[in-house]
C-alpha cells in the first residue's frame, strides 16, 4: 500500500500543472485563429505563442524582401509591422486544414482579406494567399513554416 501511495504521489507531482492536449482539428484551427487575432490586437507575445521559434525556421511574406531565415528575423519584422500599422480585420476565406495520419503534422491554406489603418488612412489588401505547416510539439500545435503571397493578374508566363 505504501508503494502505491508513493507512486500515486510521484505521478501527481510530476504531471501537476501540465496541460495535455490532443492534436485535434479544433486545436489546430484555434492556433491559426490566434495567430490572426495577434495581428488584429498588435500583440507580439500572442503571435510568438503560435510559432515554433526554431532558429532555422524559414518564412515568407508578401513583399519581395520578406524572407525570414530564423524566428528572430520573423519576430523583429512582425514587431515593426505592429508598430507601423493597425490591422482592423482579417477575413479568412477558402480555408483548408489537413492533419497527417500520424496526427503530429498539419498543413493549411486560406485566402485572407486585410483591412488596416496606416498613416491615418483605412486601406485593404484582398486575396492574400497564406499557407503553412504546423507540428504538434509538447502537447500543442506550433506553426513551423508559412508563406504569404499576393497573386498577379493574368499569367506570369503564358502556357
Amino acid at each position: 500500500m505504501k508503494n502505491k501511495f508513493i507512486l500515486l504521489t510521484t505521478l501527481l507531482l510530476t504531471f501537476s500543472g501540465h496541460t495535455f492536449s490532443n492534436p485535434t482539428y479544433e486545436n489546430a484551427e484555434s492556433l491559426i485563429q490566434k495567430m490572426w487575432d495577434s495581428f488584429i490586437d498588435g500583440d507580439i507575445d500572442a503571435f510568438s505563442q503560435t510559432m515554433s521559434k526554431d532558429k532555422d525556421m524559414v518564412t515568407f511574406g508578401t513583399d519581395a524582401s520578406e524572407r525570414w531565415d530564423s524566428w528572430q528575423e520573423l519576430e523583429d519584422s512582425v514587431a515593426l509591422q505592429f508598430d507601423a500599422f493597425d490591422v482592423i480585420s482579417v477575413d479568412r476565406k477558402n480555408k483548408s486544414l489537413k492533419i497527417s495520419n500520424s496526427g503530429n503534422t498539419a498543413w493549411f491554406s486560406e485566402t485572407v482579406d486585410w483591412e488596416f489603418l496606416s498613416n491615418g488612412n483605412t486601406e485593404s489588401v484582398k486575396d492574400i494567399r497564406y499557407t503553412g505547416v504546423m507540428e504538434f510539439r509538447n502537447g500543442q500545435w506550433k506553426i513551423v513554416q508559412f508563406h504569404c503571397s499576393v497573386g498577379v493578374a493574368g499569367q506570369v508566363i503564358e502556357y
